[in-house]
């Protein structure tokens, strides 16, 4: 800290003050750093970063998230139009932020840049969060392709996303694909009681009670009260 002010005492150029910020970010001085980067905002360094470094800083001071919006709307106008994949962090932040408000449409919208910003190679989680909006917002075809893709590149996690495209495939009364994903789940995860549930749900559903009941049974076997629950609502 004490280098980069010397620095910028005897030359004060906006890349100095810029790393000055930084530190004071690193060491929790998030009004103090605030401020430098919103001075930063108003010199030659009007840079996307700076708007979404003061976005964090109000996230850590606790500012209300239609704030902290502002800012990441501050931060993606700064960029290249047209946006190119340097924005992406940006876009990504706003798409977050719009979700936790609620504001599922547009935060459906970022997504949609973000993914095309990064030439539709982002990670699972991301494909889940779009996955969650989309259900939000009853735009089921596109939240079970999210979730495909999900379950597709998701790792360890794969058996987590399956679970939750058999449950929309249930909610959406795709009762066949919901029992074929719920086994591939299993297959993965045998101890999956969300798939358990799911298929026992699809499956009595599909008028094979028996079986149906059998995945009820099993789930109540490994501990899920929910097991004992649908076997007595079906029964």
């Amino acid at each position: 800290l004490e280098e980069s002010e010397k620095a910028y005492s005897m030359d004060p150029q906006p890349g100095y003050r810029h790393r000055t910020a930084q530190i004071l970010f690193s060491k929790g001085e998030y009004d103090k750093a605030y401020d430098m980067f919103k001075e930063l905002a108003s010199t030659t360094m009007r840079t996307g970063e700076v708007y979404f470094e003061a976005a964090q800083c109000k996230t850590q001071l606790g500012a209300s998230k239609d704030e902290v919006v502002v800012l990441l709307d501050s931060a993606v106008a700064a960029c290249n139009h047209p946006l190119d994949a340097t924005a992406a962090p940006y876009v990504l932040a706003r798409g977050q932020m719009n979700a936790e408000l609620g504001q599922y449409k547009k935060a459906i919208a970022d997504y949609n840049v973000y993914d095309t910003l990064m030439y539709g190679r982002a990670n699972a989680e991301f494909y889940f969060a779009r996955y969650q909006c989309e259900v939000k917002v009853r735009q089921y075809q596109q939240a079970l392709n999210d979730i495909a893709h999900a379950a597709y590149i998701g790792g360890q996690n794969t058996p987590f996303y399956l679970a939750e495209m058999a449950s929309l495939q249930l909610r959406v009364n795709m009762l066949e694909d919901a029992v074929k994903s719920s086994d591939l789940c299993l297959s993965l995860s045998p101890e999956n009681t969300d798939a358990l549930i799911i298929k026992g749900v699809a499956l009595v559903n599909l008028k094979k009670k028996d079986e149906g009941m059998e995945c009820f049974r099993k789930a109540s076997e490994l501990g899920d009260k929910r097991g004992d629950e649908y076997k007595e609502k079906y029964k």
